[in-house]
């Protein structure tokens, strides 16, 4: 038995929030979808309770994103807005990109 760590597969999310003074980045990497939406907001929520100024969301690693992952985002965007938070996702990757102009909310990635 090895005592050597297993690589995450690619069709799981992995999540990282480096926080840089008032600015916080989220980190997403892999497949965005219902499975890992509690993930997300449980970083999201941590985020906001460190008071950022701002919350960037690097989604430049998603290989896939559903309907639940964008719902997801817009919670997050929406959460961040109203705690007074600016928002914005930089590095859109092609996927996330594809599903926010088949849903029509391409200005989630305003700025990107």
């Amino acid at each position: 038995m090895s005592d050597d760590v297993e690589p995450i597969p690619a069709d799981v999310l992995h999540i990282e929030a480096p926080h840089h003074d008032a600015r916080a980045t989220i980190v997403l990497v892999g497949e965005f979808d219902m499975t890992g939406t509690e993930l997300f907001w449980g970083h999201v929520s941590a985020t906001l309770e460190a008071r950022p100024t701002s919350i960037a969301i690097d989604a430049g690693g998603l290989s896939f994103i559903d309907s639940s992952g964008l719902m997801a985002l817009l919670r997050a965007r929406d959460a961040a807005v109203d705690a007074g938070v600016a928002f914005e996702v930089r590095e859109p990757s092609p996927a996330l990109r594809r599903i926010a102009e088949v849903a029509g909310v391409k200005d989630l990635l305003r700025g990107a």
